[in-house]
């Protein structure tokens, strides 16, 4: 383990060192941006974030913007305006979710690190985006080196569920208490690879989905149909059916939304059900040879059908030495009781909210068996918002997808990412970096477009 994080760290400087120079850096950042986990860094103090690697590199990363900077800013020559209105939205969102965190200032120390990571990594964040003012020919090019990444964390997701070998345990530095457990279900580790938790792993598959598909509809290049296969199969491995139901709504969305005219339907519909043949002689094949794999694989078609009203036994059929389905059988269940942390919160404190942190100092708490429980996490992006930040906290992601949705009006591809984006909202809280990722590739395309 020790080897793998030394021969990766002494990778990832040598790579920052190369890319910063050659003014390439904004294809290693945005990967480590999205990938590296949370918890490769150094804990310096609790009252302090976590100076994480990905934190290192944004330093970097901002020092490379304004290096190589395509435009610049001048205070006076901005007018109010001449400013589009949706970008009045975008500022909203950063005032309201700075507002609503100094309520709490005063008492909580959560909430001042909020504001710090808003500030650090979202608005300069935007900030260094415009001044790189990126061209239609640098996004593509992005948008192949994240997608490639993600690929890898396929392939090391699938291999980590199936050998239960979890590589990037190795990059756990920072001594202090950080998302990356591990589940067992069906017999098989639920895949997490960077992302800490397999919830968040599946989402990254579904977040993933749009690009796949914008990369091939300009390329028609058949790599991006065998990636999309892998990108579903991985998130299988992350054993989360919420993600089976959120990927069926992506692929109907686009093939009704996006794909436009009878012959790009019927390529659709080809490569569909090419990808879909391929994916399931791969998962014939593997219950064939192993019954575990047998048992993961069915028992997950079944887990999934059983949220829409069927009543499989999934202990049944497991091999000796697998203890049956695993933990949280009842599925939605789960996530539909979070929804009693509203009523909560609303109680309290329905304006500002219960703090940030507020699941991690146990303020919240969840109502299932006839009582409150006291809870320590979140799964529901918006439960997360309105606990943590209340009605104002909700106003300002209401106002930032209003923003999105606004920029994206020209493209069906990015449109395809908000809807993708709020539906991982429905089984994780939220994933900021790839928020923000989708924003970067908005403002851009706007900008080349007027």
């Amino acid at each position: 383990m020790f080897v793998f994080l030394g021969l990766f760290t002494l990778a990832l400087l040598i790579a920052n060192g190369i890319c910063f120079f050659k003014r390439k850096y904004l294809y290693l950042f945005i990967p480590c941006m999205l990938f590296l986990p949370s918890y490769y860094g150094i804990h310096i103090s609790d009252s302090l974030p976590v100076i994480t690697m990905a934190r290192i590199m944004f330093i970097l990363f901002y020092i490379y913007a304004y290096i190589n900077r395509k435009r610049s800013i001048n205070i006076k020559e901005i007018s109010i305006k001449n400013l589009p209105k949706e970008y009045f939205f975008l500022y909203g969102y950063f005032i309201l979710r700075i507002v609503t965190n100094l309520y709490y200032a005063t008492t909580y120390g959560q909430p001042i690190k909020t504001i710090f990571l808003i500030i650090f990594e979202q608005l300069l964040f935007l900030l260094a985006i415009y001044l790189l003012a990126l061209t239609k020919e640098e996004l593509t090019t992005l948008l192949k080196v994240v997608v490639y990444v993600a690929t890898a964390l396929f392939v090391i997701g699938i291999f980590e569920s199936i050998t239960s070998i979890r590589p990037f345990d190795a990059l756990y530095t920072a001594q202090r208490y950080m998302l990356n457990d591990h589940y067992v279900r069906l017999g098989l580790l639920r895949a997490t690879t960077t992302l800490g938790l397999p919830g968040f792993y599946g989402n990254m598959c579904i977040l993933m989905l749009p690009a796949i598909f914008y990369l091939y509809e300009i390329t028609r290049h058949k790599r991006f149909l065998v990636i999309a296969g892998l990108d579903i199969l991985a998130m299988i491995h992350s054993g989360s059916r919420s993600d089976v139901f959120f990927t069926t709504a992506v692929i109907i969305a686009y093939f009704l939304y996006v794909v436009k005219g009878k012959e790009r339907k019927l390529l659709f519909c080809k490569n569909a059900l090419a990808v879909i043949c391929s994916l399931l002689l791969v998962v014939i094949a593997c219950s064939l040879i192993n019954d575990n794999l047998r048992y993961f694989y069915s028992g997950s078609c079944k887990a999934v059908l059983n949220e829409v009203g069927f009543d499989f036994d999934l202990d049944k059929d497991a091999p000796d030495d697998v203890n049956g389905f695993g933990v949280n059988p009842t599925g939605s269940i789960s996530r539909t009781r979070q929804l009693s942390g509203l009523t909560y919160t609303a109680r309290i404190n329905p304006i500002f909210g219960l703090g940030s942190g507020a699941q991690v100092r146990g303020d919240v708490q969840y109502y299932w068996k006839d009582e409150w429980h006291v809870v320590y996490s979140y799964d529901l992006g918006f439960v997360e918002t309105f606990c943590d930040e209340g009605f104002i906290g909700i106003l300002a992601m209401i106002s930032l997808f209003i923003f999105m949705i606004a920029t994206s009006k020209n493209s069906r591809f990015l449109q395809l990412s908000v809807f993708s984006y709020l539906l991982s909202t429905l089984s994780t809280a939220n994933m900021y970096t790839f928020l923000f990722a989708f924003i970067l590739i908005e403002i851009s395309l706007r900008k080349q477009n007027g």
